[in-house]
């Protein structure tokens, strides 16, 4: 994922992305959350990474309690981590949650 997917309002600017975004399935777009908050993780933008993590608890399905709960607490802690600045520690979560969501939904 490029850096431009977490630029504000690109998407209206740039159609190929907008199209990107607009065509992707749910599991694309949970990728990209991730790709997004990994990117904000490394540029220290603590906005970002809270709306990130806000992103990835909103997509949170419940009704599977067994893996919505415990995704939860964690997402809830590198918000946490988010906002003390310990970035590091988020991107190394986000990090393992995304190659395991990539294995698991086969996205890119």
């Amino acid at each position: 994922m490029s850096h431009s997917l977490t630029r504000p309002n690109l998407a209206k600017k740039d159609p190929y992305l907008k199209q990107k975004i607009m065509s992707a399935s749910p599991e694309q777009l949970i990728s990209y959350i991730y790709d997004a908050v990994l990117i904000a993780c490394r540029t220290e933008d603590q906005e970002r990474v809270l709306r990130g993590i806000s992103g990835l608890i909103d997509a949170l399905n419940f009704k599977h309690q067994d893996i919505a709960v415990p995704m939860f607490q964690l997402y809830q802690y590198c918000q946490d981590q988010a906002r003390v600045r310990n970035f590091e520690q988020v991107e190394t979560i986000i990090t393992e949650f995304k190659l395991a969501w990539t294995e698991a939904m086969n996205v890119s």
